[in-house]
């Protein structure tokens, strides 16, 4: 009998800093990035999102993509969750 080879789903949440001038375009730039998800956004700058996805690799790439967009200053992870599951 083969044994079921474990899956992951990470939740990760961050606090995004963006230039005040800069907020709308970094939030529609954020918006198109699959498993993200903005949950609260200031005119000051201040996001707060969460990226989700099946392995640490894909949440880090939407990290370092989100650090790099014209106008975000610096990114704060937040939360990082692993879910476990067999499939």
């Amino acid at each position: 009998m083969q044994q079921a080879t474990p899956q992951e789903y990470h939740i990760t949440s961050l606090v995004i800093h963006a230039e005040p001038g800069h907020v709308r375009q970094v939030s529609t730039d954020i918006s198109l990035l699959s498993g993200t998800e903005i949950h609260a956004c200031t005119h000051e700058g201040k996001l707060v999102i969460t990226i989700e996805g099946d392995d640490q690799k894909t949440v880090l790439d939407r990290v370092e993509t989100i650090n790099r967009l014209p106008g975000v200053l610096s990114s704060s992870l937040v939360y990082h969750q692993v879910e476990t599951f067999s499939h």
